[in-house]
């Protein structure tokens, strides 16, 4: 009897829980209006089907008929506001928003708050928002739309999109200019740019929470270079000292125990 009180008392809270998500995404008035068109959906688990579905339903409304100013906010619980803001820059990369500022940043405890500026036809899409950015191990726990939309986020077990040396020699083609390592334990690693480049080396080593432990950065051109590795690096970024046209034919590195 117990179990199943408690199983019904579950059902309640996860109904109640997905409606007042749904309310927050459209409103009110429109979740009134649907009510027995988003009845497949009020308790629904996974945030990923729920949006799909107000999606596939066009239930969100995230064009405009002209460019305007748009101003989403980004909440971290759990937060370190250096690599969230990296995680956060990445996912907005990948989605093909490339032109934006913080307006407005907040750090109270354990919470991140900020908030961009940017010029847009369209809000961020919640559902490739949300799904880009897991792939970062971030997990969405709330997401409001007012005039703006207001995302929460879980990025306890967030990590960088990076490659892993290996100890076998590999060719590395960015046309941004700019790669992002995991040591994978090796303590050096060698890195040779191509014979028709001119490299100016700048490389910088990270710990786990994207603190800075080393720079290298070279004034001369470097047809190869021999790096140490901090013994507390996750992280290397590669990059040229003055622009990525210096190295646009790539890479290869190696790693060395």
């Amino acid at each position: 009897m117990k179990k199943l009180i408690f199983v019904f008392i579950s059902v309640l809270f996860l109904y109640a829980n997905n409606a007042k998500l749904i309310k927050d995404l459209i409103g009110e008035e429109k979740f009134n209006t649907y009510y027995e068109l988003l009845k497949p959906v009020l308790n629904e688990p996974s945030l990923e089907k729920t949006l799909k579905y107000l999606q596939n339903n066009g239930l969100l409304e995230i064009f405009f008929n002209k460019p305007k100013l748009i101003h989403p906010t980004f909440v971290f619980k759990n937060s370190d506001p250096v690599f969230n803001t990296k995680i956060l820059y990445k996912t907005l990369d990948s989605l093909g928003y490339y032109y934006f500022y913080p307006v407005q940043i907040t750090k109270k405890s354990d919470t991140y708050s900020l908030t961009l500026e940017m010029k847009s036809t369209h809000y961020i899409d919640p559902l490739l928002f949300t799904n880009t950015i897991s792939q970062y191990g971030c997990k969405i726990i709330g997401i409001k739309k007012d005039k703006n939309y207001k995302y929460t986020l879980d990025c306890t077990n967030e990590r960088l999109d990076d490659l892993k040396v290996i100890g076998k020699k590999t060719k590395l083609l960015n046309a941004k200019g700019v790669y992002w390592l995991n040591p994978n334990g090796f303590r050096k690693m060698l890195i040779v740019s191509s014979k028709f480049d001119k490299w100016y080396p700048y490389i910088v080593f990270y710990d786990r929470n994207l603190n800075i432990l080393n720079i290298i950065s070279k004034q001369n051109p470097q047809r190869s270079i021999y790096i140490n590795i901090p013994a507390e690096c996750s992280y290397i970024k590669i990059t040229d000292t003055f622009s990525k046209e210096n190295f646009k034919r790539g890479i290869y590195i190696k790693g060395i125990k």
